[in-house]
């Protein structure tokens, strides 16, 4: 009757073992120790050194007028949006333009701005020079290297157009910026769509300092 038990015992321990899929532990030491750190869920990954320092904020701007800026405060104001005013005075700036010309006759300068429109280049226009020439501006860049880049676009249309630095004054401008805060997602997004009184004014993005 013992012997009947202990066989019983033994058939009971196998069906536990075939149901639970227990392999013998030698075979299991053979193969290669999954990954855990690469198994973790992204939210357990630990945060990047590069993203946690890096920190944007933002400016509104520029107004031209004080005006736009004090009814741009008003709309901040009422969205509960900390800010600064900030006012950067007149100063002397170097620009780059990219022009065609000169032209002696209006005729000359009709022709070629209909040459422009037809290689699809619709914003430029006629400025007079001091001379009593004129040429055709095309742009004007803070950087010169981007006013090259777009004088080599435009050869690619057959576009032979020329570059020249200017010393221009620029007024005062005004500007709100946003530091220190962590505005919704909803805030952001009115910030960015909203039409502000000046038409040069727009959420802007820059590094803190």
């Amino acid at each position: 009757m013992k012997w009947f038990v202990g066989v019983l015992l033994l058939l009971n321990v196998g069906l536990y073992l075939w149901a639970t899929g227990h392999k013998n532990t030698q075979v299991a030491a053979t193969r290669p120790v999954v990954n855990a750190a690469g198994m973790r869920l992204l939210l357990e990954q630990p945060a990047s050194p590069d993203v946690a320092s890096t920190r944007v904020c933002y400016r509104i701007g520029p107004f031209i007028e004080e005006l736009g800026s004090a009814a741009a405060q008003e709309r901040l104001q009422a969205m509960s949006v900390p800010y600064k005013a900030l006012k950067v005075n007149k100063r002397e700036v170097r620009a780059y333009r990219v022009f065609l010309g000169p032209y002696g006759s209006p005729a000359e300068i009709e022709a070629q701005r209909g040459l422009l429109r037809k290689n699809g280049v619709n914003e430029h226009y006629v400025k007079s020079e001091p001379g009593g020439e004129d040429v055709i501006s095309l742009g004007l860049f803070s950087q010169q290297a981007r006013a090259d880049e777009f004088r080599e676009e435009l050869s690619t249309k057959s576009i032979q157009a020329k570059t020249r630095p200017e010393n221009r004054i620029l007024g005062p401008t005004f500007w709100l910026e946003l530091r220190g805060i962590e505005p919704k997602p909803a805030v952001m997004t009115a910030l960015r769509e909203s039409r502000w009184q000046d038409d040069k004014a727009r959420l802007r993005v820059f590094p803190c300092s």
